[in-house]
């Protein structure tokens, strides 16, 4: 009995609405223009197909860990640095055009050790290796 039931298919019936039906057979007869021959492009085997890969997102998306970053967290602090940045350097070149006095313009350059471009540079590889692994 155990053998019996061992070899047995584990079977589910999936009922699909109408609507999506429509989309299935539509994939399956691009499948079969593309030249796909009718054993492999059918509508069981797309909807098997849309089932383990549904499977595999939601498994990921269980296992996800709640302190890592997606990808829209990090293009937004990425756009959020650029623009902040954006918006200092035009405050210091609006401040540099409306003073009048050259004279009390201090330069950024011999208030800087020579060194820390270098620093800043890898500075910030590193963030960007952190958020881009």
């Amino acid at each position: 009995m155990i053998d019996n039931e061992s070899s047995k298919r584990n079977r589910v019936y999936l009922t699909v609405p109408y609507s999506l039906l429509e989309k299935v057979d539509m994939h399956v007869e691009k499948r079969l223009e593309d030249g796909e021959s009718r054993d492999i492009a059918n509508r069981s085997s797309f909807v098997i197909e849309m089932f383990k890969l549904g499977l595999r997102v939601y498994e990921n998306k269980i296992n996800k860990d709640d302190s890592e970053k997606n990808l829209d967290d990090k293009l937004e602090l990425i756009a959020k640095n650029a623009l902040i940045n954006g918006f200092m350097i035009d405050a210091l070149f609006g401040i540099t055009k409306e003073v009048i006095d050259k004279s009390l313009v201090v330069r950024n350059a011999s208030l800087l050790e020579p060194d820390w471009t270098k620093e800043m540079k890898q500075m910030v590889a590193g963030k960007l290796l952190e958020y881009f692994k």
